[in-house]
């Protein structure tokens, strides 16, 4: 939020009380309750970050629309496409506005592949690969919700308006995903979800056109590069200047920060392919403030992020990434926009489909 002009922390709530204040604590926050109906209530606050049990998320939704806040709610949505319009619709009717924080979409990185792909500069693209290797979704079922974990289906929903899920697979001993779930298409094309619980990945994302591909590089959950390869001479950008930004957008557009062109090239060795202009760009992601006080208790830290709690051990990456997010949401409602370009309630809407779709054929199927 330091990052977020205009933006403040008015309260934080959790179910443990102790965990709450040494969080409001850590981050500066006022107020700390152990009731999310009271935080709610709080005249003080204008809009809810949702960030509970998954299967939690339509309940503490309802009741942060019915108290007249807007909201912003972590993904998986809700546990089914139905809670979720019925979320959309009750917020629509307070006079109130509903997002979903899928926090990948707001990544300069993700918006220059994005803005680069609607333009043309790869053609039609014809192949997605992505993989999302977070053992920690994998394997902790706490921050799971769905019997599909959502991470890849989100990968695979991509901008298609109708998908036709088909389920196949046999869910891991620990009750997680199917090992495999196949989107189709009707145009014939069709996109295959396969997870490896025990498989180690590169984690990047490449979109593969009639022109060129774009790989959105690792780690591609929170990336800070992207690397488009077409086969003409690259789109020629301003290189940033100190302290001079080179793009400044509409609110409705999304990053207006800096970017840096580091580096084009034309490789002239033919068994390089087609695609042989290539262009890269760095949005490094903002480096947050270390906290010093605070800290959860049974915790660890190391100055800059979390790695341990409570026997879970990972590293936090590019966390800071969310900064992106909340940016995004305060420009939405400066605009006076209902809903956020980067994620739309009907893709929120058609992921929640897709997955109760895919869990009914694994149900049918006796996965």
């Amino acid at each position: 939020m330091q990052d977020v002009p205009g933006a403040q922390f008015a309260a934080i709530a959790a179910r443990d009380v102790d965990r709450a204040r040494a969080f409001a604590d850590a981050h500066e926050i006022p107020t700390a309750y152990d009731s999310y109906q009271a935080l709610c209530e709080d005249p003080d606050v204008d809009i809810v970050y949702i960030a509970s049990k998954t299967w939690d998320h339509h309940r503490d939704l309802m009741m942060a629309i019915a108290a007249g806040k807007h909201v912003l709610c972590e993904k998986p949505f809700t546990d089914t496409a139905d809670q979720a319009k019925e979320a959309f619709e009750a917020a629509d009717k307070a006079g109130v506005v509903c997002w979903e924080g899928m926090w990948l979409r707001f990544f300069p990185a993700v918006e220059h592949a994005r803005a680069a792909m609607e333009r043309g500069d790869i053609g039609d693209v014809r192949v997605v690969q992505a993989d999302y290797p977070d053992r920690v979704y994998a394997l902790n079922p706490a921050i799971t919700g769905f019997g599909a974990d959502e991470m890849p289906v989100i990968a695979a929903a991509g901008r298609k308006a109708r998908a036709q899920p088909y389920a196949n697979g046999v869910y891991s001993a620990h009750g997680g995903s199917p090992s495999a779930a196949v989107l189709q298409y009707s145009d014939q094309e069709g996109i295959a979800v396969i997870t490896f619980p025990n498989g180690r990945f590169i984690e990047e994302s490449q979109y593969i056109g009639t022109k060129g591909r774009i790989t959105i590089e690792t780690p591609s959950h929170h990336p800070s590069a992207v690397t488009i390869r077409t086969g003409r001479p690259p789109r020629r950008g301003t290189r940033r200047e100190e302290g001079k930004p080179v793009m400044e957008l509409d609110p409705r557009e999304g990053w207006t920060g800096d970017w840096i062109e580091t580096h084009w090239n034309q490789d002239r060795n033919p068994s390089s392919g087609p695609f042989n202009q290539v262009e890269r760009f760095e949005y490094p992601v903002p480096t947050p403030a270390p906290i010093t006080r605070g800290q959860p208790p049974g915790s660890r830290w190391n100055g800059e992020r979390l790695i341990t709690y409570k026997g879970w051990t990972w590293h936090g990456g590019n966390q800071h990434g969310f900064t992106y997010q909340a940016q995004a949401v305060h420009r939405c409602m400066a605009a006076g926009l209902k809903e956020l370009p980067q994620w739309t309630t009907a893709e929120s809407i058609r992921v929640c489909e897709i997955i109760d779709e895919i869990n009914r054929q694994c149900a049918e199927r006796g996965f």
